[in-house]
């Protein structure tokens, strides 16, 4: 009955009722898709930067990020790659062996990264058909080479040209060798583009003389899943004595650094708009107990406890609020939808800006569920809050002095 007589009483002033959910779903609508947009944007970016290469969580020798150097490689057996690949949230390992070399080609010379790979296990992280510019990808078993767009630029190289590399092995063993480039690739990131060549891992572990050896154990995970978690997990299956396991956030500290600090503006432009969408909801419950303070003076003198007073004023708060969040989770839900499958692309100087910094010139929105909840939770929260104020007035209200009035 309680619940009844909160609806009508919601209805019984058309006007009112559908301005301050008309804001209510304003501030939901907006807070939605800026989080959206913002927390996408910020997906993306880690995406360009460490889940197309670098991945999530990675494993080293101790020294090794500090001095990557050749001698700091180790083995891992198939029994550690089996116990890390059941815990929970990983989707992919890749082994890689990672060295410096001079390269050379006519009359040119460059300092590059030669990365050893597993073509099949890295086509798990990246989809390198679509970054594929020209020839064909690695063969486990070839003795070619692949290099990024701005080495093939430099060389002015194309696919059937060769490079020569020297460098050294491990532990002191020369590395030298010629080897035929086979295709030309984009890694959508400026100084991967100019410092990278890729050959199969077996062919990178004979030209630096460590046989069955890696540098860089690279552990993908599922969308979503915390890689903090998997780090912890990983860390109790190997010798963490001898062995780094690290998260991207340590890897690269400066994008962490960057999403922390835009993150912090975003929250504070939603709070803003929480804080002019609660003074409206107050307004409006400031308005519905003062109108009706006769009425409730009249209810309370025929009997009626002041307990059911203050619980239909709640719920006719609680009405108003969660169809202004219904209405706003409904319209911006498609939305955000269309945007995530089909991402806003910058151009001009924003995308020759973004493209510089490494990324896709994009924004995609992000489409968890989390995310109306969460804000459509805290509507309703403060909605709550501000039924503190007619709880107060009928607990303090003289029925005698309110019919008067």
């Amino acid at each position: 009955m309680l619940i009844k007589i909160a609806w009508r009483n919601v209805w019984r002033n058309k006007r009112r009722s559908f301005i301050t959910i008309a804001a209510i779903f304003i501030a939901v609508f907006l807070a939605i898709l800026m989080r959206s947009l913002q927390l996408g944007m910020y997906e993306n970016m880690i995406k360009n930067v460490v889940g197309s290469f670098s991945g999530y969580v990675q494993i080293h020798s101790k020294g090794y990020w500090e001095d990557k150097n050749i001698n700091n490689s180790f083995e891992v057996s198939e029994s550690v790659l089996n116990s890390i690949n059941k815990i929970e949230g990983v989707s992919n390992i890749i082994k890689r062996v990672q060295t410096g070399v001079l390269s050379s080609n006519n009359k040119l010379s460059k300092f590059l990264y030669v990365t050893g790979i597993e073509q099949e296990a890295e086509e798990k992280l990246t989809d390198w058909n679509k970054r594929l510019i020209d020839g064909t990808l690695l063969d486990d078993n070839g003795q070619s080479i692949i290099v990024a767009k701005g080495v093939a630029k430099y060389y002015d190289a194309k696919v059937g040209d060769s490079l020569i590399f020297i460098g050294q092995g491990y532990h002191g063993m020369q590395a030298v060798g010629i080897y035929p480039i086979q295709g030309v690739i984009d890694m959508k990131n400026p100084n991967l583009n100019n410092m990278s060549v890729f050959m199969s891992l077996k062919s990178a572990q004979d030209f630096v003389s460590a046989k069955n050896r890696i540098t860089n154990l690279v552990i993908d995970k599922e969308q979503y899943f915390n890689e903090v978690k998997i780090a912890e997990k990983v860390k109790s299956k190997i010798d963490i004595q001898s062995r780094d396991v690290m998260t991207w956030k340590e890897m690269t500290p400066q994008l962490d650094q960057l999403i922390e600090a835009d993150n912090a503006g975003g929250i504070l432009i939603i709070i803003i708009l929480y804080m002019i969408v609660g003074f409206g909801i107050f307004g409006t419950v400031l308005m519905m107990t003062q109108e009706r303070l006769y009425e409730f003076g009249v209810l309370i003198s025929i009997g009626m406890k002041k307990s059911k007073l203050m619980i239909i004023l709640i719920y006719e708060t609680i009405f108003l609020t969660f169809v202004g969040v219904l209405v706003g989770f409904v319209i911006s839900w498609p939305i955000v939808n269309y945007f995530h499958y089909n991402p806003l692309k910058l151009f001009g100087a924003a995308a020759d800006q973004l493209e510089s910094a490494g990324f896709e010139p994009i924004i995609p929105f992000m489409n968890t569920y989390d995310i109306p909840l969460v804000h459509g939770f805290i509507i309703i929260l403060i909605s709550l809050i501000t039924c503190i104020y007619p709880i107060i007035i009928i607990s303090k209200l003289k029925p005698i002095k309110a019919m008067n009035r």
